[in-house]
């Protein structure tokens, strides 16, 4: 260091702008995480399904509950456990609301945290593009409430961070840091350790190395091996491969950064358009990044030839997209010019910011009034829900699984907690009457309310005025919020 860098006036410059970084930082974290915690229920899909789970599972042998006599647990070397055992670990010592916030926090901070690690090894010295990330952190798969795969993008982020860095600078302790990074990511979600897979497959063709290669296919033997010995989901579903038309794959590809305002969606993707014309535009620092155009090109063909549903599984080709996003960032050096664009990108992650926590605030009313039907049954009952959707966006979907804040509330028993077998490690073991219709939301059967009234004690029906004149013969009405109709069946 010269005797210049190391005066007082520079070291105190140097805190100065490190404190103005990090007050930016804290910022950015308070914003991404405000829509989280200002609410009592977040209003995501499948997220109270998910966090009810793992409920259940740290609760299996309490007392306290019934749970033993309808669920069972297989836990075995499966991707998908991580975020159920972490929030049922948690729950043991907080409220489990409390704990699935923390487990959500973790992928919202850690996702934006991981793509600029990423992108730091991908591009170094071009920081600046990694502040796009942002627009990308509450995307769809955190509407979905699809936790394991939205908290394995950061996983996959990190380890692929990793990766690069060893590739730079070899060494023993960096592989095994890379390796325990990418099991995290398969413990987490099998998809995000695939992407992780197939993003260091791409780029090592570009990188012509024998040696390097089976250093790398080496991280991900494990992965594969605890698959087939433990997990091996793909013989387990019950149907095949579904593919979208030509017209829908188009439309689909758009859900890029799909959330609740197709304005926000629309102009977010024309900025990141225009971010990188006005960045190739008369600047002599613009680079491509040809090794990272392979790699983004390639996922653009995964998602074009991936199914969007194999057996259980759906939305499967979409899940491609958030990694395309990042790895987008990747594909060219601006310079200077980068943060000279940077507004544009904060003040987009503000406006769709604002939009979420506006959401998820407007939904609240109707979801405390549901919620204030927990407590009008007994503990540990059978519950069984009955919810239509009417063709809605899923995001808006939030009232599908709110029914499973039952489970956790009064120990309800629900038929509709997910299992997948090979993948999750709960099952259930009671054999009761359900409707084929309540995974698509939607109903064309005729209810057997004889069988009905034999298995459950309660039904949560929601919107469902099909039903009116059956659930009235077979119970009493109880509670009733907005679309929400709570029978207790007769016995």
């Amino acid at each position: 260091m010269s005797a210049q860098e190391s005066s007082p006036t520079s070291i105190l410059s140097l805190i100065q702008r490190n404190r103005y970084a990090a007050a930016g930082l804290a910022l950015i974290a308070a914003a991404l995480l405000l829509p989280i915690w200002i609410v009592r229920f977040p209003p995501l899909l499948d997220y109270p399904n998910h966090l009810a789970s793992s409920f259940v599972l740290a609760r299996l042998q309490n007392s306290s509950y019934d749970f033993g006599q309808y669920y069972s647990v297989s836990w075995g070397l499966k991707p998908y456990i991580a975020t159920d055992f972490l929030m049922g670990a948690l729950g043991r010592v907080m409220p489990q609301l409390i704990a699935g916030k923390i487990v959500l926090s973790m992928g919202v901070v850690g996702l934006p945290l991981a793509a600029w690690f990423f992108l730091r090894q991908a591009n170094p010295g071009e920081n600046a593009p990694a502040l796009w990330v942002l627009l990308g952190v509450h995307n769809l798969f955190f509407l979905y409430g699809f936790v394991g795969f939205y908290c394995s993008l950061a996983m996959m982020f990190l380890s692929l961070g990793l990766w690069l860095r060893w590739l730079k600078a070899p060494s023993f302790n960096l592989w095994i840091l890379t390796f325990l990074a990418l099991m995290a990511t398969y413990f987490t979600h099998l998809i995000g350790f695939l992407l992780a897979g197939v993003v260091m497959g791409l780029y090592s063709i570009t990188r012509p190395n024998l040696r390097e290669w089976l250093r790398s296919a080496a991280l991900l033997v494990a992965g594969v091996i605890f698959y087939f010995v433990s997990s091996r989901a793909a013989e387990t579903q019950t149907s095949g491969a579904n593919f979208r038309t030509l017209h829908d794959k188009l439309q689909a590809f758009m859900l890029i950064l799909h959330g609740y305002s197709s304005v926000f969606d629309y102009v977010s993707i024309a900025a990141i358009v225009f971010f990188f014309f006005l960045a190739w535009l008369w600047n002599r620092e613009f680079r491509w990044q040809w090794r990272w155009m392979v790699v983004a090109s390639g996922l653009v063909i995964i998602f074009a030839v991936l199914p969007n549903g194999f057996g259980e599984g759906y939305d499967i080709d979409i899940r491609a997209l958030p990694v395309l996003f990042v790895v987008l960032f990747a594909t060219a050096r601006i310079g200077r010019r980068g943060w000279q664009l940077a507004p544009l990108a904060l003040l987009l992650f503000a406006a769709r910011t604002f939009d979420v926590t506006n959401h998820f605030l407007v939904a609240q009313p109707e979801m405390v009034g549901m919620a204030e039907a927990f407590g009008k049954t007994p503990p540990n009952v059978r519950v069984l829900p009955i919810v239509a959707g009417h063709d809605e966006d899923p995001i808006l979907q939030y009232y599908a699984h709110f029914w499973a804040y039952g489970v956790i509330e009064r120990g309800w028993f629900s038929p509709y907690l997910e299992e997948s077998p090979g993948l999750l490690p709960l099952k259930i073991a009671a054999d009761t009457y359900t409707l084929d219709g309540f995974w698509d939301l939607n109903y064309s059967e005729k209810v057997d309310w004889t069988k009905v009234e034999a298995d459950y004690d309660y039904v949560w029906a929601y919107d469902v005025p099909e039903y009116e004149i059956g659930l009235r013969s077979a119970g009493d009405l109880i509670y009733s919020s907005g679309k929400l109709k709570l029978f207790k069946i007769r016995k």
